[in-house]
């Protein structure tokens, strides 16, 4: 069965004793609604868990796990829970309806004083304390889950505990423990050190980094980065005091930090301002007049209101009805599962050789090759290199383009510059947005497919949102971080690259100096193409406005050759044979005999004569 938002014609009363009135927002696991429970005929919060998710007995155990922790809970500034249940095709939670924003809008008037934000940050600290007193650790504050009961005089809830953790001692703490070891679970901005890389080890001190995180963005109005300057140094008139609180709560270890969020309430309490109850004053005749003209200005403006909507109201309810789409509950997820029109097309470019290089690259552009490109949902136009999507067309709003490059590796890179633009306002825009809320933002996206419901997707957006990394590698491995990185309005570079020495998936924004990584990396191991059940695929995909990817490159590192065998040595060789010739033997030789002297004789004078 489909989800149940009302904008599909289904019937109002698909749970039992409640009346849905109108869809509120949507999120990962499902959808929230303003509802009314008909036997007390309140006003009530009814979420939803997504049908397909609700086949999952893991994410069924997270939904149960959050009414468990706010039925465990009650405290003023905790939303309460009402009912818990399921029907045949989903389940449900039952809350109380805050009607107030969230203390992510809050955070964005320009009027917000710090004593204003130091009151609000004391609120959701003695939540927290209570809900850790009680063994219920939340593991995922951030602004969004901080709504204001403005039918309460403004008062900050906290809500929102669907990754919420039970401590030891907690009862049927074993039950709801379902988060896996080194698994990374909520908000990267937010999020300690050690949750970050193993939330099921984090314990209440996480919680305490979430809030110093929390006290940083109220007072400074931005999430503290890296070696982050103190709030007193960016804002001024801000007490210094708050710098050591802020420091304190952020400390890398667990040990260094407040190891109670009453030890943190204890210092936050001399700051805040104390206010004072006054009795009520007899107005006087001016303010009495004051009060009338704003009371009629307000039901003239009411009135005129009602009138728009029932002259404007059926013409464009059976527009929205027509035109309304299913939106899925993330980009990546719905650019990763687009079906419908498919469109084979050919671009110019270049493929590297394999087998003569360590890497083989695959580049979008002029060169002598030709590379198919499978497109889906939008068809593109390829020129000189670039994949182009339009505006938006009435069938269909998404487009992903697929490089069908046959290349498998050990590591790959993946990167392209993406230009992204909002579509055109028109005539009725405002009308629209009055009574539909805004549309959707506009986003490029840089993504590696594998099977149907694995991918890792990078996207931004046309808007001031910070860019996303979201993936989906089994129904355990899947999440999404985002970093408060200013894109500025141009073109901009996306990269992902997996490091097989590390076993690391990470994604990048920016190039060279200004090159910035998105979130933490993703630590996928050795066996990473396991996880995407095949070689992944990279692609481009536009959602909304118009999209504009040039330079897209792949580059897959190559397995290296295993080194030839050593030779072995060379036998030696035999020495030749000499054959000895012996001489033969000469006759003995006679001794030689002296030569004869002649003979003398004396003379008459005495000398010798020689005869």
């Amino acid at each position: 069965m489909e989800t149940t938002a009302i904008s599909r014609g289904k019937s109002p009363d698909v749970i039992p004793g409640y009346r849905l009135e109108k869809l509120v927002g949507k999120g990962g696991m499902g959808e929230v609604h303003q509802a009314t429970q008909l036997s007390l005929g309140r006003k009530v919060a009814l979420k939803l868990l997504a049908p397909d998710l609700a086949k999952d007995q893991a994410f069924v155990g997270r939904f149960e796990k959050e009414g468990a922790a706010l039925a465990a809970l009650s405290h003023p500034n905790v939303v309460s829970i009402v009912d818990q249940g399921k029907t045949d095709f989903t389940y449900y939670l039952v809350m109380e309806y805050v009607d107030g924003p969230s203390l992510r809008e809050v955070m964005r008037s320009p009027l917000l004083e710090p004593s204003s934000a130091l009151k609000i940050i004391l609120e959701i600290c003695r939540a927290i304390d209570y809900a850790h007193n009680r063994g219920v650790i939340h593991r995922d504050l951030k602004p969004e889950n901080i709504l204001f009961d403005e039918q309460a005089g403004g008062i900050a809830k906290v809500t929102d505990f669907g990754l919420a953790g039970f401590a030891e001692s907690a009862q049927d703490a074993s039950k709801f423990n379902l988060t896996e070891t080194h698994v990374a679970m909520g908000t990267a901005s937010y999020m300690a050190p050690e949750q970050r890389v193993d939330a099921k080890s984090a314990d209440h001190r996480a919680d305490v980094y979430s809030l110093g995180v929390v006290l940083y963005e109220l007072v400074v109005g931005e999430v503290p980065l890296g070696n982050f300057d103190p709030p007193s140094t960016r804002k001024p008139g801000v007490d210094r005091r708050i710098d050591d609180i802020v420091a304190r709560c952020l400390k890398p270890l667990p040990a260094d930090r407040y190891q109670k969020v009453s030890d943190l309430i204890a210092e936050l309490e001399p700051l805040v301002p104390v206010t004072l109850s006054q009795l009520p004053r007899k107005a006087s005749a001016v303010q009495r007049a004051k009060l009338a003209l704003s009371n009629a200005a307000r039901k003239v403006a009411r009135a005129v209101a009602i009138l728009l909507v029932a002259a404007a109201l059926g013409v464009l309810l059976g527009a929205f009805l027509r035109s309304r789409k299913q939106e899925l509950p993330t980009s990546g997820a719905e650019l990763a599962s687009i079906t419908g029109s498919t469109w084979p097309l050919t671009a110019e470019g270049r493929v590297d050789p394999s087998g003569q290089l360590e890497r083989r690259r695959v580049l979008l552009g002029d060169g002598p090759d030709t590379l198919s490109v499978v497109a889906h949902g939008r068809k593109p136009s390829l020129v000189g290199g670039a994949i182009a999507f339009g505006p938006v067309e009435r069938s269909a709003s998404a487009g992903r383009a697929l490089l069908d490059a046959d290349v498998d590796g050990v590591g790959l890179s993946l990167s392209a510059e993406a230009k992204t633009s909002a579509p055109a306002a028109g005539m009725f825009s405002s009308l629209r947005s009055f009574f539909f809320g805004p549309p959707k933002e506009a986003k490029s996206a840089l993504l590696l497919v594998g099977e149907p419901g694995r991918y890792v997707a990078l996207s931004v957006g046309a808007g001031d949102s910070p860019p996303t990394v979201e993936w989906a590698l089994g129904s355990e491995r899947r999440g999404m971080m985002s970093s408060a990185i200013n894109l500025g309005r141009g073109p901009v570079r996306l990269e992902l690259l997996f490091d097989e020495k590390r076993g690391e998936l990470s994604a990048f924004v920016g190039a060279e100096q200004d090159r910035r990584l998105v979130g933490d990396p993703l630590d996928l191991g050795p066996g990473w193409k396991k996880l995407f059940g095949q070689m992944p695929k990279g692609a481009v995909g536009c959602l909304e406005g118009s999209c504009r990817f040039e330079k897209v490159r792949l580059v897959v590192d190559l397995p290296k050759p295993p080194p030839p065998p050593p030779e072995p040595p060379p036998e030696p060789k035999p020495e030749p044979k000499v054959a000895v010739v012996k001489a033969p033997a000469k006759p003995a030789s006679k001794p030689a005999t002296p030569p004869k002297r002649p003979a003398t004789a004396k003379g008459a004078n005495g000398k010798k004569r020689q005869r």
